[in-house]
C-alpha cells in the first residue's frame, strides 16, 4: 500500500524515533500524551491493562502473556517496541498486525494536532494502539513501557497488574549511573493499590521496590517465590526462563487457578505463531549453526555469553553491531577471547561511526575485522564459517533485523 509507505516515511522524517534518532527524540514527560489522549477522548478509559517494565526481558514477557491470555481464548491488544521490519509490528491484536489503512487514516486525522503540540514518535504510536485497541474492544491491553517508566508514555494507564522484568545499567544518560536510580524510575511505574510483581530479586533494588509499593498501598510479588511450570522453552535458554518464570507468576496474580497449567504450556509453546515474536535466539541456519539474538546491553549479554559458551562447535564467530551509548569494551569482555569477530554498525543515524568503533576494539585483545555494513559482515562470516562451526549475530535490534529482514 503506497499511503501507508509514504505515511510512515513521513513520519520518520518529520518526527523521528528515539531508536533511529537517539537523545533527540527522547521527551519524557505525560503531560503531553494525557492531552493527546484526551483530545482522542480517552480510549485508554475501561480497557484492562497489563504494565511491563525494566531493563531487559520485557518484550520477551509481554509477547508469553500475549501468547497464553490467547490460548485463554482472550482477545489481547500488544503494544511493544521497537519494531523489527514494519511498523505495524507495535500494534498487535491476537496474531495481527494493525492494518495499514488504519494506521494511514490515525496520522492524517491527527497530523496537524500532534506537529502542532510537538508530540514524540513514541507518544504517537502509543496512542494509536490505545485507540485502537479500544476500537478493537480488546479484553486484555499489554503495554510495554519505552524508557525508563516514571516519564514513560505510558505511564498514563492505570494497571491490573505492574511487571517489572529486572534493573540493569542500560540508557544511563537519562535514567542515572547508579543501580537505585534506575530502580527509582522504573519503580514509577508502581501504582496506588495496584499489586506489582517483581521478575528478579536483587538485594539494592528490591528495597527499593518494597519501599514504593508500600507508599502506593500496593501488594508486591517475587517471581520467584510462586511455583514455575513444568514446561521448558523450546530454546531452553536459562535467559528465557527467567521470563517465562515471571510470565508464570503473573498469571497466578491475575488468574489463580483459572488458567492452567496445561494453557501455560501451549502459551509458551505458540509463542511464535500466535504473536510473530523473532529475534530472540532466533535460529537463523543448521550448518553452520547461527543463532540471532537483540541483546544489546551489558545485562543482557551476560545472560546470552553464557548460552553460547554451552554450544559445542570447532570455532565461534560473532557478527555485532552496535549503537552509540553503549559500554563496548565491557560487554566485549564477556566474550570467548578466542572467537572470530566481524564487526560494522547498522544503518542508523544512532549507530556508532566505524572510525569511533576501531578506536574502541582496539583496546581489547580479541580478533577483529570491521566491515561497511552488518551485511557484508555476516557474508564474511558464512564464507569463513565450517558446517561444524557456529556464528552469533547480535549488538542490537538493527542489526539483527538487517539479516532477518526478509
Amino acid at each position: 500500500m503506497r499511503r501507508y509507505n509514504s505515511t510512515i516515511q513521513w513520519l520518520y522524517e518529520q518526527i523521528p524515533p528515539y531508536q533511529l534518532k537517539g537523545s533527540g527524540s527522547y521527551k519524557p514527560g505525560l503531560s503531553r500524551i494525557k492531552n493527546f489522549l484526551k483530545f482522542l477522548g480517552n480510549p485508554q478509559s475501561n480497557l484492562k491493562f497489563i504494565h511491563v517494565g525494566g531493563t531487559n526481558g520485557k518484550g520477551s514477557t509481554s509477547h508469553m502473556l500475549s501468547s497464553i491470555l490467547q490460548e485463554f481464548d482472550k482477545k489481547v491488544g500488544l503494544f511493544t517496541s521497537p519494531h523489527m521490519f514494519d511498523f505495524r509490528e507495535r500494534i498487535k491484536v491476537n496474531t495481527n498486525k494493525i492494518e495499514k489503512k488504519i494506521v494511514v487514516d490515525f496520522v492524517a486525522k491527527n497530523k496537524d494536532y500532534f506537529l502542532s503540540k510537538k508530540n514524540s514518535f513514541f507518544e504517537i504510536s502509543f496512542a494509536m494502539a490505545i485507540l485502537y485497541f479500544k476500537l478493537q474492544k480488546v479484553d486484555y491491553a499489554i503495554i510495554e513501557v519505552g524508557l525508563g517508566g516514571r516519564l514513560d508514555a505510558t505511564n498514563v494507564i492505570q494497571p491490573l497488574l505492574s511487571i517489572i522484568t529486572n534493573i540493569g545499567y542500560d540508557h544511563t544518560k537519562f535514567l542515572g549511573d547508579k543501580i537505585t536510580s534506575i530502580a527509582n524510575e522504573k519503580a514509577g511505574i508502581i501504582k496506588k493499590n495496584t499489586p506489582v510483581l517483581i521478575g528478579e530479586k536483587n538485594q539494592e533494588t528490591d528495597k527499593v521496590f518494597i519501599e514504593k509499593a508500600k507508599r502506593e498501598s500496593s501488594k508486591i510479588f517475587f517471581a520467584e517465590d510462586f511455583l514455575s511450570s513444568d514446561i521448558e522453552l523450546r530454546h531452553n535458554t536459562n535467559y528465557q526462563k527467567k521470563n517465562k518464570s515471571t510470565a508464570y507468576a503473573a498469571i497466578q496474580i491475575l488468574f489463580e487457578n483459572k488458567i492452567t497449567n496445561e494453557i501455560f504450556k501451549r502459551g509458551i509453546s505458540n509463542i511464535s505463531k500466535n504473536t510473530s515474536f523473532r529475534g530472540r535466539w532466533e535460529k537463523v541456519s543448521n550448518k553452520p549453526l547461527t543463532i540471532a539474538d537483540v541483546a544489546h546491553n551489558e545485562e543482557g549479554f551476560k545472560e546470552i555469553v553464557p548460552e553460547i559458551r554451552r554450544i559445542k562447535s570447532s570455532r565461534k564467530i560473532f557478527v555485532l553491531g552496535f549503537v552509540k551509548d553503549k559500554p563496548i569494551e565491557k560487554i566485549i569482555k564477556l566474550f570467548p577471547k578466542d572467537g572470530i569477530y566481524f564487526f560494522s554498525t547498522p544503518k542508523i543515524s544512532r549507530a556508532l561511526s566505524l572510525g569511533h568503533l576501531d578506536l574502541i576494539l582496539k583496546k581489547t585483545d580479541i580478533n577483529y575485522q570491521i566491515f561497511e555494513s552488518i551485511q557484508e559482515a555476516y557474508k564474511r562470516a558464512l564464507n569463513k564459517a565450517a558446517n561444524d562451526d557456529f556464528i552469533f549475530i547480535g549488538g542490537s535490534h538493527f542489526a539483527v533485523s538487517e539479516i532477518l529482514s526478509p
